[in-house]
């Protein structure tokens, strides 16, 4: 690309002002509006004003940011490419991303190593057994016995030795009611998913998040959602799977209704199914 940036419809890119100023006169001039343009990219206003207005240091790592740029150029008509580049030029943000535990997830799995597998197994039989010893009563101390006089009509006063068994515990009156509610709380069912209706994923912390198609691979969104970014699954999509490093940090609803996590806070999900169906299925209990 040549140093000097072309001029498109009018626009004049690579001129005094800065590529937000352009995007933003080009908006206007198309009477669109900021959170029209951020549901149709998937980009967040916030990031979207940030671009505007030129404040690049509010806005995410260069990769994922010049990706936003040129959603942006693409909706205006501008050539995302040539928007791209002068963008590159004004801001300072590094071009390498920093990677995170807990925004990228790792694909390689890790196995232990052949001693660190055989001391887990031994110190499991060692726990096995302390469990067995431990209800067969091996570490219980023996009693002392209690000692009481002889009798009156005894010759030698000699003490006599008595065994007194342990009063048994009584229970305590408010104990029970407790212990019934335990076990009403037990046995109460889990909310069930629904088996139909739409599909949100809510962050409710910064978490990175690809969606994509369960045949062909193919990304429909991959970036870093931020807290309070919402993805809607479309209705007439079927074949949508989710991969994400931070499970816990992802709220899902199915026609309005709130289902358990996915996983802990940092844990590594893929292969997903964005459907009613596979998310209740997620949730059913396995048969042992």
């Amino acid at each position: 690309m040549s140093d000097e940036l072309e001029t498109q419809d009018g626009i004049d890119l690579g001129g005094s002002r800065h590529i937000g100023e352009v995007l933003r006169a080009r908006r206007l001039e198309l009477g669109r509006e900021l959170a029209d343009i951020a549901h149709q990219t998937r980009v967040p206003v916030r990031h979207l004003t940030a671009i505007e207005e030129g404040k690049h240091d509010t806005l995410p790592a260069l990769p994922y940011t010049i990706g936003f740029v040129k959603s942006y150029a693409r909706i205006l008509g501008l050539d995302p490419d040539t928007t791209a580049e002068q963008f590159r030029r004004e801001t300072t943000k590094p071009d390498r991303v920093v990677p995170t535990m807990d925004h990228e997830p790792i694909e390689d799995v890790r196995v232990p190593t052949r001693g660190a597998a055989l001391l887990g197994i031994v110190l499991l039989g060692v726990v096995v057994l302390a469990v067995a010893a431990w209800g067969l009563g091996w570490f219980s101390g023996d009693e002392t016995p209690v000692v009481a006089e002889a009798p009156a009509g005894s010759d030698d006063g000699a003490t006599v030795a008595v065994d007194t068994p342990p009063a048994a515990p009584q229970p305590a009156a408010a104990d029970v009611p407790a212990t019934d509610a335990a076990a009403t709380a037990a046995a109460a069912p889990a909310p069930a998913v629904p088996t139909g209706g739409a599909i949100v994923v809510t962050a409710r912390e910064d978490a990175w998040v690809k969606i994509y198609e369960a045949s062909t691979g193919r990304s429909v969104f991959q970036g870093v959602m931020a807290a309070g970014d919402r993805y809607e699954v479309p209705v007439d999509r079927q074949d949508l799977l989710l991969w994400t490093g931070r499970a816990g940090a992802l709220d899902l609803t199915v026609g309005g209704t709130a289902i358990p996590p996915l996983g802990a806070a940092t844990q590594t999900v893929r292969d997903v199914p964005l459907t009613a169906a596979g998310l209740a299925a997620r949730t059913q209990p396995r048969a042992e």
